[in-house]
């Protein structure tokens, strides 16, 4: 089943992002967390939720560059990441 999942963005101002990913759970804002503390550019990432079992995870990334572009290019990095994983899976 495919998640729905609405990204609401609180903050982008630059070198500070922050977005809500409503519909989604803790693990593919942890997944983007990840990718991103691969980037020199990033200073700072983090998931935040209000309460652990309720709410949607919120993004936060702080960087020396623009930091939607960073998340965008993280996202992507991901994608790539799964097509690879995908086509390694021998087909029926």
């Amino acid at each position: 089943m495919l998640m729905q999942i609405r990204v609401n963005v609180i903050e982008d101002e630059g070198k500070s992002f922050v977005a809500e990913l409503v519909g989604a759970d803790r693990s593919l804002a942890e997944l983007i967390k990840e990718k991103l503390s691969e980037n020199k550019d990033v200073e700072f990432s983090s998931v935040e939720k209000d309460h652990p079992e309720t709410g949607d995870p919120r993004l936060v990334v702080k960087s020396t560059k623009n930091a939607r572009g960073l998340v965008l290019k993280a996202i992507e990095s991901l994608e790539d990441e799964l097509k690879e994983l995908e086509e390694e899976i021998p087909k029926k």
